[in-house]
């Protein structure tokens, strides 16, 4: 199965991922399932699922969180001036982006499959300290098996 981007690429985009979904919650206040949605409607989640290498390593993560903002409400207007922490909405886009790349398969193909925010969240407790691999295997189950 061909990647859309070579693994050497992988960490960045993890980490680019990772931000950008920290931002939308800690930068631009919203719930994390409504900056979820936001970035599935926005080119910002084909870009990256295709590996444009714009959107995988030549943006960071807060600008790409602050295109997926602008895509869906045309003004860019943050609560704060964008830190980030490495807590659940990180570790969220951290495997979300390992799981996309694994898998070949897009962000909005893996929602519709039962494997959105919301249940990579609920993985957080169990997960967050594992191997990626045993992310990868729970995420493989519930898209199997929706």
């Amino acid at each position: 199965m061909a990647r859309a981007y070579k693994k050497t690429y992988l960490g960045g985009a993890m980490r680019n991922l990772a931000v950008m979904m920290d931002c939308g919650v800690r930068k631009y206040g919203y719930p994390i399932e409504e900056f979820y949605e936001k970035f599935l409607a926005s080119d910002v989640s084909r870009q990256f699922a295709t590996g444009n290498p714009r959107y995988v390593a030549g943006l960071s993560g807060a600008e790409l969180a602050d295109m997926v903002v602008e895509a869906s409400d045309g003004i860019i207007s943050p609560l704060n001036d964008g830190t980030y922490s490495v807590g659940p909405e990180y570790w969220a886009g951290w495997v979300l982006a390992y799981y996309q790349w694994l898998s070949c398969r897009s962000f909005s193909f893996l929602q519709r499959k039962g494997l959105g925010i919301k249940e990579v969240l609920a993985m957080y407790y169990p997960l967050h300290e594992a191997d990626l691999s045993r992310f990868a295997d729970a995420a493989e189950t519930i898209v199997n098996n929706h």
